[in-house]
């Protein structure tokens, strides 16, 4: 069974998350505190971590789990205030954003999605590597712009792009794989952005000639960096 963990002080949000992930099968453990949920992360493996961004240190629960073997894969989550406007500042490496007021039909679209992305991700454990590639980007306005990958997975990259908006708008990159001539296209979703400009996307259509090149090139490059990581200790 899936499972997610949720620091949240707010009992009306957490009915809601909880409700909803129950009916799509996905088991909830709940925390009120960061120090509870910082314990937690160290006992269990989650599929998902959701925080909520009122409760003091929220951001340092989602940047642990990256640093969790059990966790680094897990869906990282926002609970973010509407106020905060859709420009909303994420740090943690977040991926998905939802935003308070917690309806329980917004929250049950939303998480069916996640669910959908926790199951990928424990279905195929895929693991982002460091990169230096430029793309070619296109917005949903229609706007050709350039932008630099710095990671890359089968579901999705961090880049950096001047005159890319801030918050959820959906794009079209294309670039080519290191030593190969071969260019990929995925049609994304801009998912999480910091102050410094670095964002998360997730691909939300690739083709599968596309997607098997690039599971392959992440193959390789993650076995090549893991024999000279071994041969360096040695």
């Amino acid at each position: 069974m899936l499972k997610a963990l949720l620091l949240c002080e707010d009992e009306a949000s957490v009915r809601t998350v909880t409700r909803s992930f129950k009916e799509l099968g996905v088991e909830v453990d709940t925390c009120s505190t960061l120090a509870m949920a910082t314990s937690a992360l160290g006992r269990e493996r989650f599929d998902a971590i959701l925080a909520d961004d009122e409760v003091k240190g929220y951001a340092t629960l989602l940047a642990n789990a990256r640093e969790t073997p059990a966790c680094d894969k897990s869906v990282r989550i926002v609970l973010a205030r509407a106020s905060t406007g859709p420009g909303v500042v994420v740090d943690g490496g977040t991926q998905v954003v939802l935003y308070k007021p917690m309806s329980g039909d917004r929250v049950r679209h939303g998480l069916r999605a996640v669910r959908n992305l926790m199951a990928r991700e424990r279905r195929t454990g895929s693991k982002r590597v460091r990169v230096d590639i430029t793309a070619r980007l296109v917005t949903a306005r229609g706007t050709n712009l350039t932008a630099t990958l710095e990671d890359l997975s089968e579901t999705g990259a961090a880049l950096r792009c001047d005159g890319l908006r801030h918050g959820p708008e959906r794009i079209t990159l294309e670039w080519n794989l290191p030593e190969s001539q071969f260019a990929l296209k995925a049609t994304a979703e801009q998912v999480w952005q910091q102050e410094d400009g670095l964002c998360g996307v997730r691909f939300l259509d690739i083709s599968a000639t596309a997607r098997k090149m690039l599971v392959e090139w992440l193959r390789t490059r993650t076995a090549t960096t893991s024999a000279r990581a071994l041969a360096a200790k040695n």
